[in-house]
């Protein structure tokens, strides 16, 4: 039996240049993929058409002073999904040289046809709200913190 799947992480900052762009999650590691591939480092572009079940957690950080959102939602080559979109609201920094940080996840069924691609998108209210990864730590010692992470699994054919 064959179950198409994909599974992806991000070890980068993102950043807004602006808050009027719709800018696309990026991905820079597969670390498991079978009929899921990654182009242009955002685009997860499906092998077999049907249902799929995309899930993602992003690690974001306000450095504002202020409580700021982002907006995420998901496009299929190039077009956004009608009442995808999902609003994160996160609390001011809480002081200098430390942020507010906290993870948006949310999991969506999409259908793709074969050679179809779907993209995580996200807008912020404020070019201080970044997608931001977090290097290994010690004492004791835990695994780094991803920017983002997004997995694809098969679900059903379309009938």
């Amino acid at each position: 039996m064959n179950n198409p799947y994909g599974a992806f992480q991000d070890s980068t900052d993102q950043v807004a240049a602006n808050t009027t762009t719709a800018y696309a999650v990026t991905f820079n590691t597969t670390d498991f993929a079978n009929g899921v591939t990654i182009a242009s480092s955002s685009r997860l572009t499906v092998a077999d058409a049907g249902i799929w079940n995309l899930q993602f957690s992003i690690q974001f950080t306000n450095t504002t002073n202020a409580s700021q959102d982002v907006d995420v939602w998901f496009r299929v080559n190039g077009t956004n999904i009608d009442n995808s979109n999902s609003r994160f609201g996160f609390a001011p920094r809480k002081g200098v040289g430390d942020p507010y940080h906290t993870i948006a996840a949310l999991n969506y069924f999409v259908s793709l046809n074969a050679t179809d691609y779907v993209e995580i998108m996200w807008r912020p209210t404020d070019v201080g709200v970044t997608i931001e990864q977090y290097a290994a730590g010690t004492t004791p010692t835990r695994p780094a913190v991803p920017s983002a992470i997004v997995t694809m699994s098969f679900v059903s054919n379309i009938t």
